[in-house]
């Protein structure tokens, strides 16, 4: 599904040049559930902005489902992120003055899809997230694990190929945690979606039958270097 090749990622900011990632390798196969883990300032959020299309790399090569994106243009990136991928954050960017299903409603807005189809989809995909007795609420009136319940199903309503999860629960308690993470599991596990998680917790990471680390902008997945070393 996905390819990343050789990639880096350096900012110069006047005389000085910050190498952020520094020769990365990944793949990404349908059906993953996949975490990268690592501490502030490893380079993965940058990882992930170019994973979901929102930076380009100084170098290397991104292939998504066989073609190489690298060097599209804005409008062509803007298409692909939303046909082919999901986003959901810590902060779950909800727009507080729509209810949830109208949150929901917006990636097919920019599809240009007719009013009767997106609530159609929207109040779909938020009975699948077990909201659908909260879709006329607004923001400020659901907790933080019914905020990124919505974040979730409005990531989900396009039917992305790609699942972006960055620091999902972060913003959450301990037991809201597990339950959006058992919601991700659920989601990858009957429903077959792709999720690429990016966190700095241990028992997140944990539970990704896919665990990768990122660490002074290099990649490197343990599980993977330990069956080759067996």
């Amino acid at each position: 599904m996905l390819k990343l090749t050789g990639i880096r990622r350096s900012y110069r900011i006047g005389p000085v040049t910050t190498e952020i990632l520094r020769g990365v390798d990944l793949e990404v196969h349908a059906g993953d559930l996949m975490s990268i883990m690592g501490p502030s300032g490893s380079g993965k959020t940058t990882l992930m902005n170019i994973v979901g299309l929102l930076d380009r790399p100084t170098s290397g090569a991104c292939i998504l489902d066989g073609r190489d994106v690298s060097g599209l243009r804005d409008d062509e990136l803007s298409a692909l992120r939303n046909r082919h991928i999901g986003f959901v954050f810590q902060s779950f960017h909800l727009l507080p003055q729509l209810t949830a299903l109208e949150n929901v409603c917006l990636p097919l807005v920019y599809r240009g899809a007719g009013r009767p189809e997106m609530r159609r989809h929207a109040q779909a995909i938020l009975e699948r997230v077990g909201m659908a007795e909260r879709t006329g609420h607004r923001p400020d009136q659901l907790s933080g694990g019914q905020k990124q319940r919505v974040a979730i199903a409005r990531a989900l309503v396009g039917e992305p190929a790609l699942l972006l999860a960055d620091e999902p629960t972060g913003a959450l308690d301990a037991d809201t945690a597990g339950e959006v993470m058992a919601l991700l599991r659920q989601l990858n596990a009957e429903r077959g979606i792709t999720i690429l998680i990016i966190t700095h917790d241990p028992s997140v990471a944990g539970q990704c039958a896919r665990q990768t680390r990122i660490r002074d902008g290099r990649l490197f997945e343990p599980k993977a270097a330990a069956a080759d070393g067996a």
